[in-house]
């Protein structure tokens, strides 16, 4: 990526997330009561453990209250929820995908990364939504991390950056949590900004065995 592009890009991107902040406060000041159907906070139960000197009672109550926020139970709410934060992911991905499709001057992008960095995070999101705070949600990682690994084939270092970062971004949506998102994308932005990747030439180009492979198939 040359030093043109990275400029423009830094100062795009800044503009951006910028204005995406500057919502977010409006939001915060002016509507706060919108901040319940958006993916924000979701971790907060985490910071609110049941007091030790409560009774037999009160712990139950307390514990019933803990299920009852971990397992929605409202489809009108559970539905909002998912659209708010599958809007919100888009809107925080679409500067990582603008880096991506200009990352390799002028050389030709790997289209189906450049798709999945808007779908890996919604998919991821929903499934999150559906699982989220359960202790299948260890199991469903693996299986989304597993996915992604084998069953796409990156020849690219830097595809398997922009994967992860989409699937990360995707957890944090998926589990209300869209600030840790924004930060993230945010960073990971100006940091292949900064810290361009280099590519190694040989990488991408079809292997002995590929070649082979083909010249056998015709």
């Amino acid at each position: 990526m040359n030093k043109e592009i990275r400029t423009a890009l830094f100062f795009k991107i800044t503009l951006y997330y910028a204005a995406v902040i500057a919502v977010l406060w409006v939001i915060a000041v002016y509507f706060p009561d919108w901040l319940v159907d958006m993916p924000f906070g979701g971790l907060d139960q985490f910071k609110h453990p049941v007091d030790a000197s409560n009774t037999a009672a009160d712990f139950k109550m307390e514990l019933d209250k803990f299920k009852l926020f971990g397992q929605s139970h409202h489809l009108f709410i559970d539905s909002i929820n998912l659209v708010t934060a599958l809007i919100g992911i888009i809107i925080i991905m679409i500067p990582v995908r603008w880096i991506y499709m200009s990352i390799n001057d002028g050389k030709p992008f790997n289209p189906a990364v450049a798709t999945s960095l808007f779908l890996l995070p919604m998919v991821v999101t929903a499934i999150i939504g559906v699982i989220k705070f359960s202790l299948v949600l260890a199991f469903a990682l693996t299986g989304i991390f597993a996915g992604v690994r084998y069953r796409t084939t990156l020849k690219n270092q830097t595809d398997a950056f922009f994967l992860f970062v989409a699937i990360a971004a995707g957890l944090g949506a998926g589990t209300r949590s869209m600030a840790i998102s924004l930060v993230l994308v945010i960073f990971f932005s100006y940091a292949i900004l900064i810290f361009p990747p280099i590519n190694n030439p040989e990488e991408g180009k079809p292997t002995e065995k590929d070649i082979h492979k083909g010249s056998s198939d015709h």
